[in-house]
């Protein structure tokens, strides 16, 4: 898939962590990039990037826990661009983590944690679906396939699921991946490639200090997985180096 010289790309949750370093990294060679976050006015070194690369990244604000800002947003940039190479599923909130166990649980929590782990990613998918078709369509059989990465965890493997802990996120992220294999069976027919793609455990905010990748490294190894897609890979469960995952 050759969507890095002159691709358009938009990435959610791109303010910090692994959303700021997809920016970083696509910031140069791409050739529209929309990087969008709740509170643009406090992302500081996304607003650095931008103003490195002014006539590529934009900045929007979006939540994409509310539809209505979704819809919005695909309005502002359907009106600058006539097509979306690749979508970046890439903002989550991890709802307590380890302290998230079974007797703690709440509805509210659960509910917030789904509205943007789950729902979010599935909402901006459908919303951009129409300029993701245009993407494949001007890319063309040969030159590969627009895509949708959204971004999930290993947490999200029910085969995997073991530990008390980390319940709203990993019970989010299980309904993510069920909305990625939605997604695929949607869009196969339009030639747009959607897979789940874990990060791996990775030095953010919410990954902590001793997780063992950098976020450079892991989104380096989420790019390659990306640029080698093609649609035999849609509705995939992917690690960053490309290994597949259990459901």
């Amino acid at each position: 898939m050759s969507f890095l010289q002159n691709s358009r790309v938009l990435i959610t949750g791109a303010n910090r962590g692994i959303g700021l370093e997809w920016t970083r990294q696509l910031a140069g060679p791409a050739g529209r990039l929309f990087a969008t976050c709740r509170r643009p006015d406090e992302a500081d070194q996304l607003q650095e990037i931008a103003d490195s690369h002014p006539d590529t990244v934009d900045i929007l604000p979006l939540d994409v826990a509310e539809p209505d800002a979704i819809q919005a947003t695909a309005e502002q940039v359907n009106g600058q661009v006539d097509a979306l190479d690749l979508l970046v599923n890439n903002a989550g909130i991890n709802g307590g983590g380890k302290q998230d166990r079974f007797e703690g649980i709440d509805q509210k929590t659960m509910t917030d944690v789904f509205q943007v782990n789950a729902a979010g990613p599935h909402l901006m998918t459908k919303a951009f679906a129409d300029l993701l078709r245009a993407g494949t369509a001007e890319q063309g059989a040969t030159d590969g396939h627009a895509a949708v990465v959204n971004i999930t965890s290993q947490l999200g493997s029910i085969a995997n699921a073991q530990s008390d802990t980390w319940h709203s996120y990993r019970a989010s992220k299980a309904a993510l991946n069920m909305c990625v294999r939605l997604q695929a069976a949607a869009l196969r027919d339009d030639g747009v490639v959607a897979v789940a793609l874990h990060p791996g455990w990775v030095q953010t905010d919410m990954g902590g200090s001793e997780a063992r990748l950098s976020p450079e490294e892991s989104v380096e190894g989420m790019m390659e997985v990306t640029r080698n897609l093609s649609l035999d890979d849609t509705g995939r469960f992917l690690n960053h180096d490309g290994d597949e995952l259990p459901w």
